[in-house]
């Protein structure tokens, strides 16, 4: 996409209103994959341990259910890269679509929330810039720690 100012690299509006919306997604989407693969792993441990238990005895089933904790970090690290991959290939898809993309954008309420999103600051880039994996993990702690600040994005539909 053409940048509007390229001296500054400052995205524009349409760039940023998509930056916003992937970046939002993949921060949702890391969460609940972060969550799922350690619910897989914890039920996978405690099937694993119950059947060795049944058949070897309690201190087995514990060293099993020890070892598939063990394998977590693996897991999660599996996931990033999955949801790194997945946000690269996204952005290389918001490239080649953006003319398909630019009719929708045009609606002011976009403004609005580019406006909200635009005007918090974390002391990281902006959920309207163009993230790196990194930059996109410190917003999701920031939402997994159940920041107050950072909560005022996702607010609640009662």
């Amino acid at each position: 996409m053409q940048n509007e100012n390229p001296e500054n690299m400052e995205p524009n509006r349409e760039r940023k209103i998509m930056n916003t919306i992937l970046n939002t997604s993949v921060i949702l989407m890391g969460t609940l994959m972060g969550g799922f693969s350690e619910l897989i792993v914890n039920a996978t441990g405690e099937m694993a341990s119950g059947m060795t238990e049944a058949f070897s005895g309690e201190e087995s089933g514990n060293e099993i259910r020890r070892e598939v904790k063990q394998k977590l970090p693996e897991v999660n690290n599996q996931m990033r890269a999955m949801m790194s991959d997945m946000r690269k290939d996204i952005y290389a898809q918001m490239e080649q679509k953006q003319k398909e993309l630019l009719p929708f954008l045009a609606d002011p309420v976009f403004d609005e929330g580019l406006l909200k999103v635009d005007s918090y600051d974390f002391g990281i880039p902006k959920l309207s810039a163009e993230l790196d994996d990194d930059t996109l993990a410190q917003y999701t702690y920031l939402l997994v720690s159940e920041d107050a600040t950072f909560a005022e994005f996702f607010p609640r539909i009662n």
